[in-house]
């Protein structure tokens, strides 16, 4: 009876995890390049089937089958790469790349946080959100401007350095990538991919990059090279927008809501006769 209360109690975790997921990806449905998160889950039952047929041990000798939850294991989240729909801006600098790829940002900290614990530190990131702007460093050259995020961090070509570009002079683009200014390519953006594990039915992970702030991806040890895309599919005057739809998000909620309060009601219900259990039966009249 009391593992009643250890199996609901699993799941309640699970349901508050898959809530914070979905709140997270309602709360950047307008973020530009933004790619939901989901949670995995697998009931007792599965992960049961799974450990018996686990042959990793020696065979012919007996073993025991682990630590017994009757409940659900907290599974793990993932990242839906789903290109989300591009919309049209027709600014300059503003890009959106179709099909696998990354933009690279050489990213400053801005101030001490829980995963930067050092200000000022600098660190290549990887990003969808193609809305970029020309900035000038030096009021003394105005002619001068660098192509960085809205943040201010600088946006990398393809040989992963600085695009500066003249502010005095139009800027043409286009669907590879190139910056031209009077009718020379001075810079090409840099668009990079990773290695990816690859699905049949068209789908694919990135099991080598964390997810960091909205928008932001970094890789997860020094070993993760990025590869420059020779020939990348660049739409520039667009941006892509977040995959999340509001509605699904939405429905979703409200199911694992409904999942939460089951579960929790199970507790009081149990709860409600262990009471009974401790308080009348077996009372000597």
């Amino acid at each position: 009876m009391v593992k009643g209360l250890y199996t609901a109690y699993t799941g309640m975790i699970n349901e508050q995890r898959r809530m914070d997921v979905l709140t997270n990806n309602l709360a950047n449905a307008d973020t530009n390049g933004y790619k939901k998160e989901g949670l995995t889950a697998r009931a007792f039952k599965d992960q049961l089937a799974l450990k018996i047929k686990d042959y990793t041990d020696a065979p012919n000798t007996a073993r025991g089958l682990g630590i017994i939850n009757p409940g659900v294991k907290i599974g793990e989240s993932y990242v839906d790469w789903t290109e989300g729909p591009m919309k049209e801006t027709q600014n300059t600098f503003d890009f959106a790349i179709a099909g696998r790829g990354f933009f690279a940002v050489d990213y400053t900290n801005k101030a001490i946080n829980i995963e930067r614990d050092t200000k000022e530190q600098q660190d290549i990131m990887y990003t969808r959100d193609g809305c970029f702007t020309l900035k000038i460093l030096d009021p003394k050259k105005p002619e001068e401007g660098y192509l960085t995020t809205q943040d201010g961090d600088f946006v990398l070509d393809n040989k992963g350095k600085r695009i500066k570009l003249d502010t005095q002079i139009p800027v043409q683009t286009n669907t590879t990538g190139e910056l031209i200014q009077d009718g020379e390519v001075v810079a090409i953006l840099g668009v990079y991919d990773f290695e990816a594990t690859e699905y049949p039915d068209g789908r694919y992970s990135y099991d080598n990059l964390l997810h960091y702030g909205e928008n932001f991806y970094i890789p997860v040890d020094e070993n993760v090279e990025a590869t420059a895309l020779e020939f990348p599919t660049v739409y520039p005057g667009f941006l892509e927008q977040s995959n999340v739809s509001v509605v699904d998000e939405m429905v979703n909620m409200i199911a694992t809501q409904r999942n939460y309060d089951t579960n929790q009601r199970m507790i009081t219900t149990i709860d409600g006769t262990l009471e009974i259990a401790a308080n009348q039966i077996g009372r000597i009249g």
